[in-house]
């Protein structure tokens, strides 16, 4: 794993950890704690891993925006069934993005056609 898709985890990883101890510990409303450290998380992941290609942290925003999302619909469609463990949902929805950035790395760039951009066609040798 490259070390700024480390750092990207390391950081969406903190904040769902701040909003499961938020979300045990006090009463505030789920859906705005999730919202709240996701931010703070894409705000310190911009400027902590300030190495990082822009492409690479918008895939793990992109990832780890739809984690976010995930803890987001579990606290408010299972959030009454699940009860005093809703603070569990941004750790799923944290723990299944992670999952999948790390076992689906990005692709690398490849040209349709690679003569077309400047590279020599095989020489074949009689």
């Amino acid at each position: 794993m490259a070390k700024h898709r480390l750092y990207s985890m390391l950081c969406y990883g903190a904040a769902a950890l701040v909003a499961a101890v938020l979300l045990a510990m006090t009463t505030v409303a789920g859906v705005w704690l999730v919202l709240l450290t996701f931010a703070a998380a894409a705000a310190a992941d911009r400027f902590i891993n300030r190495e990082a290609e822009p492409d690479e942290r918008l895939r793990s925003f992109a990832i780890y925006l739809f984690g976010a999302a995930g803890g987001w619909l579990l606290i408010l469609v299972l959030g009454s069934w699940l009860g005093s463990l809703t603070f569990i949902a941004p750790l799923l929805g944290f723990g299944l993005a992670a999952a999948f950035d790390y076992f689906v790395p990005p692709a690398g760039y490849q040209p349709r056609d690679p003569h077309r951009y400047g590279a020599s066609p095989p020489v074949t040798a009689r």
